[in-house]
């Protein structure tokens, strides 16, 4: 609780949304504080990644701050078309009336940002909470300290403490946090804290948004181009070390393609991360795993499905002492074996690959999988493409490439069930730090409360017969 602001917190509670009744003007002027801040702070946020996580400067770019300042300047150039009533079409019974959608604030909304993008996971749902016209607080994950203090300073740079304030601590002060009465949550992390966090906002009735995880499957058919599946699943999967919820968990790969398709895979590997196979010069290209817990669960995992025959195709070098865990490519002796890297979210870079023959035992290997954050399909078959699309339930059905649908800011992000609720990014994420106010306003002549209700005249009771029939 060291540096707890819980004044601060009720505060803002308390005051509800100060932004509320901004006009777009107001938001977007916020905003283009934060970019020009982001912008300023670019270095000081690719140190702090660097320190944290090891990430490399471009991949930090390309990763975390880039999307950011995409995130805002797509608010910036919609906020005052996404703030506009949205007029309702009439219907019969309110002819003399019109009807329109209001988008109003939902008052102080908590983020609960992880570690594994702390600064655009915690920056992106601020830009949609500023551009609803929300106060904020932001509780950043405390294994991510020196992005965290980058964060709180381009806060401070950017907001009043009125406005936008960072908690920073541990799993105690996120508990004390979610028990307060705020209008919405936003949570992205694991579905075993997103339960606990979902019950904490019920007391309060409060909303929330669960970014979660799951094992997010890649399928690469007969037909795929097996050179373009090898370059993306190579980076879907180990950007950020597999650190990524929506990285491919488990790799499905046709039997009649599958030694051209491993044999591509490790070629890029070995090409993408040199330095994660054997001294060399070149430019630092791979991060490291965020704790030595977190090292020690992946490093059972491989440990396990060694032990039951699983065969590796790729091993990086593997370091405790840095925290470095190389790219390592293996397949299971049997689809059916009960092992924890067949059935929990890796979370690292370890990659499985399995074998498929016929649809209907692809489709049987993929059930077990419940409902995933995100699916990566590679084939050239329309037909094969749309019974997927049909049959996969899950947040986001990618064609041909991984992770890219995260960036895009036209399309909604978020999972389905175990893999969350709610969804983020543009007007989707507007629209999630918005209470969408339903107007009807009656005009002239008679209501439908006049014609159709009490006393029930012959007249009125033959009005209400059409009504059942026609309406």
């Amino acid at each position: 609780m060291n540096g707890f602001p819980l004044k601060e917190v009720h505060n803002l509670l308390r005051n509800g949304s100060i932004l509320k009744y901004s006009d777009v003007e107001e938001r977007l002027n916020k905003l283009k504080k934060l970019e020009k801040a982001t912008i300023t702070h670019r270095k000081s946020v690719q140190e702090a990644l660097f320190n944290d996580l090891g990430k490399p400067d471009s991949e930090a770019d390309v990763t975390e701050i880039l999307p950011v300042l995409k995130e805002i300047r797509h608010a910036r150039g919609k906020l005052s078309t996404w703030t506009k009533p949205h007029k309702v079409e009439k219907s019969i019974i309110h002819l003399n009336a019109s009807s329109y959608i209001y988008y109003q604030p939902k008052g102080c909304v908590l983020i609960l940002s992880p570690w594994n993008y702390p600064f655009n996971l915690c920056i992106s749902p601020l830009v949609s909470a500023i551009a609803a016209g929300n106060t904020v607080v932001l509780k950043p994950s405390e294994f991510t300290p020196s992005v965290n203090e980058v964060t709180e300073s381009i806060v401070r740079e950017c907001f009043s403490p009125s406005e936008v304030i960072v908690v920073q601590g541990g799993p105690e002060t996120a508990r004390e946090l979610t028990e307060m009465p705020f209008n919405h949550i936003f949570f992205t992390g694991s579905p075993a804290v997103g339960r606990k966090v979902m019950e904490a906002a019920s007391a309060n009735l409060c909303s929330v948004t669960l970014e979660l995880g799951g094992k997010s499957p890649c399928i690469i058919d007969v037909h795929a181009d097996l050179e373009k599946s090898a370059r993306r699943v190579a980076w879907g999967k180990f950007t950020n070390c597999g650190q990524t919820c929506i990285a491919p968990d488990l790799v499905y790969v046709h039997k009649s393609v599958r030694h051209t398709f491993l044999k591509l895979l490790k070629d890029e590997i070995l090409k993408r991360y040199p330095d994660c196979f054997e001294d060399s010069s070149t430019e630092h290209t791979y991060g490291k795993i965020i704790s030595t817990q977190h090292y020690d669960r992946i490093a059972a995992l491989l440990k396990e499905a060694r032990e039951s025959g699983a065969s590796i195709h790729v091993e990086g070098k593997q370091v405790r002492s840095s925290l470095h865990f190389g790219p390592t490519i293996l397949e299971p002796a049997s689809a059916n074996e009960k092992l924890a890297i067949l059935e929990e979210e890796i979370f690292g870079p370890l990659l499985p690959v399995l074998t498929w023959e016929n649809e209907q035992q692809l489709f049987e290997m993929l059930n077990p999988l419940s409902r995933p954050l995100a699916c990566y399909l590679f084939t050239k078959n329309k037909q094969f493409e749309t019974k997927c699309r049909r049959l996969i339930s899950t947040g986001a059905l990618v064609i041909n490439d991984t992770l890219s649908h995260f960036a895009h800011p036209g399309l909604p992000f978020g999972g389905i069930q175990t893999s969350g609720t709610g969804r983020a990014h543009g007007f989707h994420g507007f629209k999630t730090f918005s209470n969408e106010l339903a107007v009807l306003k009656s005009k002239g002549g008679p209501a439908a409360a006049e014609l159709l209700g009490s006393p029930y005249s012959k007249f009125k009771k033959y009005l209400i017969e059409k009504a059942v029939k026609y309406l």
